[in-house]
C-alpha cells in the first residue's frame, strides 16, 4: 500500500520517523491479511481469490481462528486485515475481531458491504474494528455490473453511511480497470460526499478472476493520466488540510512516478522523498505483508497464493514466517531483489522493489521477470542513459 497523502504531508513538513541511517528491520512483524473464508455473496470480475457463493471444506474452525489470533499476538503482529471472500459470511467474525482487538491489534475489515444493515453495523462497531474498507467500483450502473448484482451499489453506500455515523473510520476501495476508468472522478466525488476517511485506489492484479479479465486492464497512458490526477487531488487535500487520505496499491511504479512528478515542481522535495522511499523499498510481499488463506495456509501476500509457506493448523504463524529454510521466501526478501529485464536495470529498483511479481509470472511465465504494468518509459527509468554511458 502506497500511503500517498501521508508522504505528501511529510514532504511539506520534512518530517519522518526514520532516516536512511536507521535501516528498517528486515523481519519486523508484517501486516497480516487473513482471508477468513472463500465464500462470497457476489462474483466480482477482478476477484483475486475467485470467490463465489458456496461452502468450502477445510476452512479454519472457530477454535482454530481464536488460536491463530493468539499466535499472531505472540508473533508481535500489530495490524490485522480480515478479508474474504466476504468475511461477514462467517458468523464468528465479530468474535475473531473482538479477540484480536482485545489482544492489542489494530483490526481492519475489508467487505463489499452488501450484508451490512442497522443490526449488523452495531455488531461490527462493538467488535472493535479500527477501520472498515468497502468496495465501490464506479457509478451505480457500473458497480452493479462489475459486482454482478443489481442494487449492490446502494447497499454498499448505505453500509458506509451506517458505519460512518456509528463513529468507525470508513473508506472506499476501488480497483481501476478499463471497464470503470471513466468513473474515477465519480468515485472521488462520492468519497468526498460521504466524508470517508480513506480512498484506496488499486491497480488490477492478474490473479484469480483478475487474471481471467486482464484484458480489461488500463493502458500505460491511461494509468499515467490517472495517477497525475490522483497526485494533484492528494496534494490539494494536504494543502487544504482535508481529512480524507488517498492511498494506492498493487503498482509500486506509483512511487517512482510521484518522484518524477514532484521533481518538476520542487526538486529539493523530490530528492528528500527519494531518500525516504529507499528505506521502505517498495513492494513488501514476504517482508512487510503476509497472508493467511481460509484453509490456514500462509503465503507471501494475498496475490501469491500458490506459494505455500506452511499451515497455521500445523505450526504457529511466527515459526512459519520467521523460518529461513524457504528458498523462495529468502529470494523475495533480498534487497535489492534479483529481477530480470528492464525492472532489474531500473534506477528506481530500490524504490519500487521490482513491483508486482504476480503480473510478471502471468504475462512472462517467470516470477522474476519485469512487471508489464510499469508505466514509465525506458528513458525515465534510466535504461537509455545506462546503455549509452
Amino acid at each position: 500500500m502506497f500511503r500517498l497523502s501521508r508522504l505528501l504531508r511529510q514532504v511539506d513538513k520534512r518530517t519522518a520517523g526514520r532516516t536512511s541511517n536507521t535501516p528498517m528491520k528486515q523481519l519486523a512483524a508484517p501486516v497480516v491479511i487473513w482471508n477468513l473464508t472463500k465464500a462470497c455473496n457476489l462474483s466480482c470480475l477482478h476477484c483475486y481469490s475467485s470467490s463465489y457463493a458456496g461452502k468450502f471444506e477445510g476452512e479454519l474452525s472457530h477454535d482454530d481462528a481464536i488460536r491463530v489470533v493468539d499466535d499472531l499476538k505472540a508473533a508481535n503482529v500489530k495490524h490485522l486485515i480480515l478479508s474474504g471472500g466476504e468475511p461477514l459470511l462467517r458468523p464468528d467474525l465479530p468474535d475473531i475481531a473482538r479477540h484480536a482487538a482485545q489482544s492489542g491489534m489494530s483490526v481492519t475489515l475489508s467487505t463489499n458491504g452488501v450484508l451490512i444493515n442497522e443490526s449488523s453495523a452495531k455488531t461490527i462497531v462493538e467488535a472493535g474494528f479500527d477501520y472498515i474498507g468497502i468496495s465501490i467500483d464506479g457509478s451505480r450502473k457500473i458497480h452493479d455490473l462489475f459486482r454482478g448484482a443489481t442494487g449492490a451499489f446502494d447497499k454498499s453506500v448505505r453500509a458506509i453511511k451506517l458505519l460512518r455515523d456509528s463513529g468507525v473510520k470508513t473508506g472506499i476501495r476501488f480497483t481501476v480497470t478499463d471497464f470503470n476508468f471513466d468513473t474515477v472522478p465519480d468515485v472521488i466525488s462520492l468519497a468526498e460526499e460521504l466524508k470517508v476517511d480513506k480512498l484506496y485506489l488499486s491497480h488490477l492484479v492478474y490473479s484469480g478472476r483478475g487474471d481471467e479479465n486482464r484484458g480489461k486492464d488500463v493502458t500505460h497512458e491511461q494509468t499515467r493520466r490517472l495517477m497525475e490526477n490522483v497526485f494533484t487531488k492528494a496534494q490539494e487535500y494536504v494543502t487544504n488540510s482535508a481529512d480524507m487520505e488517498i492511498v494506492t496499491g498493487n503498482n509500486d511504479t506509483d512511487r517512482a512516478f510521484l518522484l518524477l512528478w514532484l521533481q518538476e515542481k520542487d526538486p529539493a522535495k523530490a530528492d528528500w522523498l527519494h531518500e525516504r522511499m529507499k528505506i521502505t523499498g517498495g513492494n513488501s510481499a514476504g517482508i512487510g505483508v503476509a497472508n493467511i488463506d481460509s484453509q490456514g495456509v500462509v503465503h507471501p501476500d494475498p496475490l501469491i497464493q500458490y506459494v505455500d509457506l506452511g499451515n497455521v493448523k500445523d505450526a504457529p504463524f511466527g515459526d512459519i514466517w520467521n523460518s529461513t529454510k524457504n528458498e523462495f521466501l529468502n529470494e523475495l526478501r533480498k534487497r535489492p531483489r534479483t529481477i530480470k529485464g528492464r525492472c532489474g536495470e531500473c534506477r528506481f529498483l530500490n524504490v519500487c522493489g521490482g513491483n508486482n511479481r504476480e503480473r510478471a509470472l502471468r504475462i512472462a511465465g517467470d516470477f522474476w521477470a519485469s512487471d508489464p504494468a510499469c508505466y514509465l518509459t525506458d528513458k525515465e527509468i534510466g535504461i537509455e542513459i545506462a546503455q549509452t554511458a
